[in-house]
């Protein structure tokens, strides 16, 4: 699914329908502003930023080397971190970014309703086990709260047990199957994740 303004396009159906944010577009420019204090993890020695247009090579190069079996997602991903309505945060380690993740709005939640979605995360193959993409994914949790998002939405590949573990080990559950919902044909798991409750990552 690729964004433009407040229409998404859907590579699955070739539709183009309304999307409503889960927030105001002003509000998630302000909470990505490059005044943001940085997140630090003395664990993983790592900080957390908002992205920076000059990440756009570095978020294209990982989405196509990591995600490239599903599809073109290397020029899918660009897309989306350039229509100006997702939130992405860079993990930077060594002095270099290292991961991202890319936060979106959820076109269809199948309640009649609107909701933020994970539209991509993606740690650098050297990097991956270190607990890098826990970090990030719950870095970007915290900045939803403070939004007042209360679900997030994400799909992930069915055969992709890595991912599963490290969502359901943060508070998610799967709902749904979607059968061939990637470009090349896989089928995907979509998770959900209550914010509002409590839990604690294992």
């Amino acid at each position: 699914m690729s964004w433009h303004g407040s229409k998404a396009f859907t590579a699955d159906t070739g539709r183009t329908c309304e999307v409503h944010l889960p927030w105001q577009p002003s509000a998630a420019l302000q909470l990505m502003s490059n005044d943001q204090p940085p997140f630090s993890s003395p664990q993983t020695r790592t900080t957390i930023r908002p992205a920076k247009p000059s990440d756009k090579g570095f978020i294209a190069g990982l989405s196509g080397k990591v995600f490239s079996v599903y599809g073109p997602y290397r020029t899918t991903v660009s897309r989306w971190f350039e229509s100006g309505v997702t939130m992405t945060y860079i993990s930077m380690a060594e002095g270099r970014p290292v991961g991202f993740v890319m936060i979106g709005a959820l076109s269809e939640s199948g309640e009649g309703q609107r909701h933020a979605e994970v539209l991509a995360i993606a740690v650098a193959p050297e990097f991956q086990r270190t607990g890098i993409g826990q970090e990030v994914l719950l870095y970007a949790h915290k900045r939803l709260e403070e939004l007042g998002e209360q679900r997030l939405f994400l799909h992930t590949a069915k055969e992709n047990l890595a991912a599963q573990k490290l969502f359901l080990r943060n508070g998610y559950r799967p709902v749904q199957i979607k059968k061939g919902f990637y470009p090349s044909g896989q089928d995907a798991l979509m998770m959900v994740n209550d914010l509002e409750k409590d839990w604690n990552p294992k």
